[in-house]
């Protein structure tokens, strides 16, 4: 094979993928920042409220959730560091928030960018959600209370 074919082969699949994938997250950036400015985020993370109540979060945390679900931990990170510094999630919140994202972040994102590599959008979705879910729910389930009463004995041994 001759070099200078296997350059413009490379050169010219590398900016078809990265067209494909501009398509993809410039919209979603800017469809983001136009409902955060007009109340759509506010009224999506509202449905997730009765969902926070089995994995024993606030909901305070549905923005930080959401937003980590759209984009990812990045730009989920911001919200959730800015969550952090209102006192709006605690330590034991944050725990239980970071493993659902651990398992399901970018969902829309990583969807997107993987079905346009030809790979099936729903069932990496719904495998991503379901798991996500289940493994959220037997942590607050089974270790939220313990987590929380280890924290509560750390700050007494610190304060004293």
């Amino acid at each position: 094979m001759e070099w200078s074919l296997f350059f413009s082969e490379v050169v010219w699949g590398s900016w078809s993928m990265l067209k494909k994938i501009a398509l993809i997250i410039f919209p979603l950036l800017i469809g983001v920042e136009v409902a955060d400015e007009i109340g759509i985020l506010d009224r999506l993370a509202q449905l997730f409220n009765p969902i926070l109540k089995y994995f024993k979060l606030p909901k305070e945390a549905s923005i930080p959730l959401l937003v980590a679900q759209i984009f990812g931990l990045t730009y989920g990170a911001g919200v959730i560091l800015r969550s952090v510094e209102e006192d709006q999630l605690s330590a034991s919140d944050l725990m239980t928030l970071a493993i659902f994202l651990v398992i399901c972040h970018a969902a829309i994102e990583d969807t997107l960018l993987f079905a346009a590599l030809g790979a099936n959008g729903l069932i990496i979705l719904g495998m991503r959600v379901v798991l996500a879910i289940v493994i959220t729910y037997l942590y607050a389930k089974y270790f939220v209370e313990k987590d929380q009463l280890e924290i509560e004995k750390l700050r007494e041994v610190d304060c004293c």
